[in-house]
């Protein structure tokens, strides 16, 4: 049972985020906690991080942001949910406080950036229907295994949801994309895998992918440990980082262990062939790989203008 705690926030709700991804937009996350359970997610070495069975839900948002946004001299183009939660977690009452703050921020032809993993319900779609420019939605998903997901992420939709999603995110004319991250070399990025879930995108009208694989910080590492009971699944994951290079995050906070660079290049560049053999394009973070590339993937890689920075700014694989 999901232990959900309603609060005040103590501090601004829109806040810069130091990823240079996301340098460009103000930032919101709708709760401490994530009732998502993902196993890798970083979220779990948080000192504020409620526990696996909790969330606490900030109340008022919407009013927050609305004060916020009076204070501003220049309005963000966009607003990015959510960089340590996620506005669609199956929980009704961080899904009202989301569509409340997202409904004030469209009145205001503020845009709405998100990554999710979660199932965006009918009125979510509505409402972005009725302002898609301002609206740039990427889903995250790295299987279609459900078994595999069960495992690893637990509490997010099937993917066949999430797929469908994307779908309607297409339809109404938003600006959509796949988000695979975080990869796992040895159990998700296998070509048959990655054909599977690149064709599937495909048809459902997406042209651009971002990947990254999984960067192991310390915090991750003991949530693996205590979160998959399948030994032979835990030990597929760590033996890749066995000669893992030490990194961090080009913005973030705190270290952790990042593929060899010769190992994550060549395969980002197999996976990019893969994506191109299906017609889409694929660009991947210069966060999490420094090493290889400056280029900004932008999570969403949107904007209220989306269809032209796209042409300007477009990332590139190994490039600046």
């Amino acid at each position: 049972m999901v232990n959900v705690k309603l609060i005040d926030r103590k501090s601004k709700a829109l806040t810069p985020s130091r990823l240079r991804c996301l340098s460009h937009l103000p930032t919101i996350n709708m709760t401490a906690g994530c009732m998502h359970g993902c196993a890798y997610c970083y979220i779990r070495g948080y000192s504020q991080y409620p526990g696996d069975d909790a969330v606490v839900v900030y109340r008022n948002t919407a009013e927050q942001v609305e004060q916020e946004l009076k204070r501003k001299r220049k309005r963000p183009v966009a607003v990015y949910f959510c960089p340590s939660s996620d506005a669609f977690m199956p929980v009704d009452e961080v899904l009202e406080q989301s569509y409340c703050t997202m409904k004030l921020l469209l009145e205001q032809d503020v845009g709405v950036q998100f990554v999710t993993k979660g199932a965006i319900p009918d009125r979510f779609i509505d409402l972005f229907a009725a302002k898609p420019e301002l609206i740039a939605g990427q889903v995250g998903l790295t299987t279609l295994d459900d078994q595999l997901n069960a495992a690893i992420e637990p509490g997010t939709a099937p993917a066949n949801r999430r797929l469908n999603d994307l779908r309607r995110l297409v339809d109404i004319g938003a600006t959509a994309s796949l988000r695979a991250d975080p990869l796992i070399c040895g159990v998700t990025d296998g070509d048959a895998n990655l054909e599977t879930l690149f064709v599937a995108a495909a048809e459902r009208g997406v042209s651009d992918v971002s990947a990254s694989y999984l960067f192991l910080r310390p915090a991750i590492v003991g949530s693996l440990k205590r979160s998959l009971a399948d030994k032979e699944l835990l030990q597929r994951i760590f033996v890749p980082f066995d000669q893992a290079d030490a990194a961090s995050l080009r913005g973030g906070e705190g270290g952790g262990k990042s593929l060899p660079l010769e190992v994550r290049r060549a395969n980002l560049d197999r996976i990019r062939q893969i994506a191109e053999r299906f017609g889409l394009t694929l660009c991947i973070c210069g966060c999490k790989n420094s090493d290889m590339t400056s280029s900004k993937c932008h999570l969403t890689n949107l904007s209220a203008t989306a269809r032209t920075m796209k042409k300007v700014i477009a990332p590139t694989l190994f490039g600046g």
